[in-house]
């Protein structure tokens, strides 16, 4: 090969990259989260087999694409372009009762998906609600990503930073040692994180990290705090399956707080929005106050009652005329 045929070849594809990027098409995409699957002892973090199975048929009836977790990270970084409705699956903590009721019926449809381990808790032991690096092992060779949850899953608010490298680098170097190289992508224990947490990922060169607030994935949003919806038999109807398939992301700007810990027990930040306030509705969960004033297309939200150690959830939605359902979310939590 000539030196200017090479020059030309390293040319074109520049120029490929560049018009991926310029011509970066959103997508309608949906990050699900699943803790157990038919363990009706934890009825908070539990969905039945039965109705896992109704997403998962739902899905692939409707042809929705399914597709790997890491294939988020390059769209994310307008890498590549994806289907106009695309849904990623993902587990937390590496329950037993997914290898037994839920990994079935993914690998029966070859679905891929991911699972966020605590290394920690894997366990050889007959009676652990935990599953091994055997099984671990297994999943990962049928369409499944073994990924960063912490060492310890302890939360890692309040941690100094050299205890928060550990955390996060040794659990990699234990899941690799058992699984194999795996992409750096994490997700936060009780979907807890900070500015600090977040600096401290991306300075470990993790692709993107994941919390545990509602709302669809869009460009131009946190790539170290990226939303999913979480699933369980009170939250996971069919019907309200549906519509989450189905949201759009309600985009903001110009946020007054853009971190994820507070220090009282009373609140207040603003956003603005291309929709006008007065038709966004705004609530909190575990008995919190909020409310809301409207100032043209900025939303004031005032929310008290606000205890030491609790998380809170806020979801701000917006449906058009004709039905279509836009969701912001954002999380916080009270640290004393």
């Amino acid at each position: 090969m000539t030196f200017k045929l090479l020059i030309k070849k390293v040319f074109l594809f520049f120029l490929f990259i560049i018009t991926i990027k310029a011509n970066a098409v959103e997508s309608n995409i949906t990050v699900l989260m699943y803790h157990r699957i038919g363990d009706n002892k934890y009825p908070s973090t539990n969905i039945s087999k039965e109705l896992f199975e109704d997403h998962i048929k739902y899905l692939v009836e409707e042809k929705i694409k399914v597709l790997p977790i890491t294939e988020l990270s390059k769209y994310l970084k307008k890498e590549i372009n994806l289907p106009k409705k695309t849904v990623f699956i993902t587990f937390d903590d590496a329950y037993k009762s997914f290898f037994q009721n839920g990994f079935p019926i993914l690998k029966k449809h070859k679905l891929p998906f991911s699972i966020f381990v605590s290394s920690h808790y894997v366990s050889n032991v007959e009676g652990s609600d935990f599953m091994s690096w055997s099984m671990l092992k297994e999943v990962s060779e049928s369409h499944g990503l073994i990924l960063n949850h912490s060492k310890s899953h302890e939360s890692l608010v309040g941690l100094d930073i050299q205890t928060l490298k550990e955390e996060i680098e040794q659990n990699q170097i234990e899941i690799e040692k058992n699984i194999g190289k795996q992409p750096k992508i994490f997700s936060y224990p009780f979907g807890e994180s900070s500015k600090k947490i977040e600096e401290v990922l991306k300075l470990l060169n993790y692709e993107i990290a994941f919390s545990q607030h509602s709302a669809p994935i869009h460009f131009n949003q946190n790539i170290y705090r990226l939303p999913r919806y979480a699933l369980n038999d009170e939250f996971g109807g069919l019907k309200r399956f549906r519509m989450i398939l189905k949201t759009k992301p309600l985009k903001v700007f110009q946020s007054s707080f853009d971190d994820s810990i507070i220090n009282t027990d009373e609140f207040h930040f603003s956003f603005l929005s291309k929709i006008p306030s007065k038709f966004i509705n705004c609530f909190v969960n575990n008995s919190a106050s909020i409310i809301k004033k409207d100032e043209g297309k900025k939303v004031i939200l005032y929310l008290s009652k606000l205890k030491d150690g609790e998380r809170y959830r806020i979801n701000c939605t917006f449906i058009d005329q004709k039905g279509e359902v836009f969701w912001y979310g954002k999380m916080i939590k009270r640290v004393n």
